[in-house]
């Protein structure tokens, strides 16, 4: 790596080897350290823009993966934005987030607002949907005593990894993709995870709008997804908007755009735990609380 002002490569403890096919020595993460910790923040931003203008982070990010980032001692989500926008990535917007978040600053926002206790399995971020950003970053705030890790894993390795030992899953996934169905009630109970049609679909919506409006603005924005199919539920005189159930079947292996490496980009792993979780790994796919939360499914093309 070129030298540089402020960030330099250092000994990350939690970095591993790649595997072949990739080149000897290629870690995952890879680490950056600020080094100079009198520097500003102003110092620190103009220093990724730097690096990021000559190529060096798409390098970094095509040989390792995943780059983190130590002792950079951001004070506030406001500062971790400005962090952000600094490589110069274009901004993902969200469509049909299936979790509730809070946004604290400019394209920052709490990972989940579900309850502590309810696990975030493995997943790639909007791998449910044909819209996923193409970056995510992770900063935390304040470390918990204990809990709270979140693992990261590569792709492509775990595609090879399950082509060698679930063939058969890996040829049915690549014929036939995976169908997911997310459901939004409009009542949503505060401790849960999940979201409502407004908070689902409802960017444009406005507080004046009546009935037949808001129901028209969640589906221009459901639109906005190509391979998305919808159905309202439950209308009634106490649920006049009514349950939105929405359905998409999706790649379940992708192409990196940089690299070339195809990926094992889904969210089959995390709607199968949830569902052992939930007790509704088989029909009719419901919890005792009569809620339906089936798995994924690899589809064969019905509804």
């Amino acid at each position: 790596m070129a030298t540089v002002d402020i960030l330099r490569p250092a000994h990350y403890e939690l970095s591993v080897d790649l595997p072949a096919p990739y080149p000897p020595s290629s870690q995952f993460p890879y680490s950056l350290s600020r080094t100079d910790q009198t520097s500003s923040i102003d110092d620190v931003i103009s220093e990724i823009k730097k690096l990021t203008a000559s190529g060096e982070i798409r390098s970094l990010l095509n040989k390792h993966g995943a780059i983190c980032f130590q002792n950079l001692n951001l004070k506030s989500a406001d500062e971790f934005s400005q962090f952000a926008h600094a490589f110069g990535f274009a901004p993902h917007e969200d469509i049909g987030n299936p979790v509730r978040r809070t946004v604290l600053a400019p394209n920052v926002a709490t990972a989940n607002e579900g309850p502590n206790t309810m696990p975030i399995f493995p997943h790639n971020e909007f791998g449910l949907s044909p819209h996923f950003p193409s970056y995510v970053f992770f900063y935390c705030a304040e470390a918990p005593e204990t809990g709270g890790e979140t693992p990261l894993n590569l792709s492509s390795p775990l595609l090879a990894h399950l082509t060698t030992h679930r063939p058969e899953f890996i040829s049915s996934l690549r014929r036939l993709g995976l169908k997911y169905q997310l459901f939004h009630p409009s009542h949503q109970p505060t401790n849960s995870p999940g979201t409502t049609p407004l908070q689902a679909y409802g960017r444009t919506v406005l507080d004046i709008d009546p009935i037949h409006i808001i129901r028209s603005k969640v589906e221009a924005e459901i639109r906005r997804l190509p391979t998305a199919k919808w159905e309202w539920e439950n209308i009634s005189p106490d649920n006049q908007l009514g349950d939105l159930r929405v359905w998409q079947v999706l790649p379940g292996i992708r192409t990196h755009p940089h690299t070339g490496e195809e990926m094992f980009f889904n969210n089959c792993v995390s709607r199968f735990l949830n569902a052992i979780r939930e007790g509704t790994l088989e029909h009719p796919y419901r919890n005792g609380r009569g809620e339906y939360i089936p798995p994924c499914f690899v589809s064969f093309g019905r509804r």
